[in-house]
């Protein structure tokens, strides 16, 4: 599972590609004075990777790590880290309950029965840490409500609560000079507590805006394989917005939101099929 690539971005900023089955993307800001990881990946062995190749590259050792959300891909490998873990309120309301879960195989099977956890998710865990499997989840040191701005010596990182329906306690981080806007997964659409994917204008329009708020030049998301420029992050939230829009006028007629969509300039495909549908899925919350 070692499929990703590792690059310097800008003069502070690190990045670790996404990988299999569910790994995200890591980010390193590195100051004059500290180092600052965001997120802590899927594992130990997720993290442990990341971390060889900033040794690699002989950037300074983290301090803290930073976390965009609660999600498992995102945090099991704190422990690994051994750093203070800097998180948003809800984040570390979600750690606390994660802390009393058990991770082998009949506990996370009975969570999917019950709905309390994603048979996607519970299946990507058992390849990436195959049974038996020890997972002990780390507790917030460090809490904010939202946004925080990390001073590291000549560069600053700002994390900002921005919520969405991927996850309520969602944070993007932005990095400056570089203008760099990590996002984690606040672009994704709903997947715990729905019976099926979906997004909501509710969220979803005002996510979009705070969003564009930031001066940014490069755009990382969670599980995205390249770096988007501002052109391309503004081409990705057009199609979002316009879908919001148009399911909002049309409701769950598929067929009429997807023939505005084209008449608008949009194509047809398989991403805009999905977009609309998830939308669609949403009218329902």
């Amino acid at each position: 599972m070692t499929e990703t690539s590792f690059a310097q971005l800008t003069d502070h900023f690190y990045w670790m590609s996404p990988g299999p089955p569910d790994r995200p993307s890591l980010g390193a800001v590195v100051g004059d004075q500290f180092t600052l990881l965001l997120d802590a990946g899927a594992s130990a062995a997720h993290a442990h990777l990341f971390r060889a190749a900033l040794t690699a590259a002989v950037v300074p050792l983290p301090r803290y790590v930073a976390l965009t959300h609660w999600h498992w891909d995102h945090i099991f490998g704190a422990e690994a880290l051994a750093l203070p873990v800097i998180a948003q309120t809800l984040t570390a309301q979600q750690l606390a309950l994660l802390a009393t879960y058990e991770w082998d195989d009949v506990a996370l099977d009975a969570r999917v029965h019950t709905g309390a956890e994603i048979i996607s998710c519970a299946d990507n865990i058992k390849i990436e840490l195959p049974a038996p499997r020890q997972i002990h989840i780390i507790e917030s040191t460090l809490t904010f409500t939202d946004s925080l701005k990390i001073d590291l010596g000549g560069v600053n990182c700002t994390l900002q609560h921005v919520g969405g329906d991927h996850a309520a306690d969602s944070v993007v981080a932005y990095v400056e000079p570089d203008r760099v806007l990590f996002l984690g997964d606040c672009l994704y659409p709903g997947i715990y507590g729905v019976p099926t994917w979906q997004y909501t204008r509710a969220q979803v329009l005002p996510l979009l805006d705070k969003l564009h708020a930031f001066d940014a030049q490069f755009y990382i998301e969670g599980h995205g394989d390249t770096v988007l420029t501002r052109a391309e992050f503004t081409t990705l939230t057009t199609r979002l917005r316009l879908a919001a829009d148009l399911v909002g006028e049309y409701g769950a007629n598929a067929a009429a939101v997807l023939a505005a969509a084209e008449r608008a300039g949009q194509p047809r495909d398989a991403d805009l099929i999905e977009t609309v549908q998830d939308f669609i899925a949403g009218l329902s919350t």
